[in-house]
């Protein structure tokens, strides 16, 4: 029986998954390391075993990769912890605070979100900062539904309050979250965490309202 020739060209989708996801992994290991600035394109392809034109199948260049990255563990969180506004709004504060930033937490123990933490600190504190506004920005509609239930003390704007309570929570993960952190170093996170979501909800809840 004559055995048809392997066809050439693209390779299976499985297996462009899988390049594609190994080139992620190699890129964070880097990223962590030596920061993004510091690392290039054939360094990443190096680290996989390919030329460094093949990156450009699977990504436009290494901003791209980070893009992806951010979005698995920057302002992607929220996405990464079931976040839907939809149906947290119709729960009252005091109950789907404590769940939402409990699952984001849980996240950030993750062991490739640690080393993007630690990329976060060696690079610059601007790329944490902007990942920050994102995510208040897309719960400040949240606080605002919240605000016209009349939940929340009114001398503060939702947008404000959104960055209030997210804003400790990133403190926390960069300080202890990083790649190198300990067991120890996590479970202080989270206990710091739910007494900051504790604080949060008893100093900016009005009196009263259902909890």
């Amino acid at each position: 029986m004559e055995t048809k020739p392997t066809r050439r060209g693209r390779p299976p989708k499985a297996e462009s998954q899988e390049t594609r996801e190994r080139l992620l992994a190699a890129a964070l290991e880097l990223f962590a390391a030596q920061g993004f600035a510091a690392t290039t394109v054939r360094q990443i392809a190096q680290a996989v075993g390919i030329r460094d034109s093949a990156i450009y199948g699977h990504f436009e260049g290494k901003q791209a990769i980070l893009d992806v990255l951010m979005d698995r563990a920057g302002p992607g969180v929220l996405g990464q912890a079931g976040f839907d506004a939809a149906s947290m709004v119709r729960m009252p504060p005091r109950e789907a605070l404590p769940m939402l930033f409990g699952r984001i937490v849980d996240h950030w123990t993750d062991t490739d979100v640690r080393k993007f933490t630690s990329m976060l600190l060696r690079d610059s504190a601007d790329g944490a900062g902007e990942a920050i506004d994102a995510v208040a920005g897309r719960l400040a509609p949240l606080f605002e539904a919240w605000q016209a239930e009349g939940y929340f003390v009114g001398q503060f704007d939702a947008a404000w309050l959104a960055w209030e309570a997210i804003a400790p929570l990133a403190t926390i993960r960069l300080t202890l979250m990083g790649s190198h952190a300990s067991p120890a170093d996590l479970d202080r996170a989270k206990n710091m965490a739910e007494r900051h979501v504790a604080h949060f909800l008893a100093v900016h809840l009005k009196s009263g309202v259902p909890s």
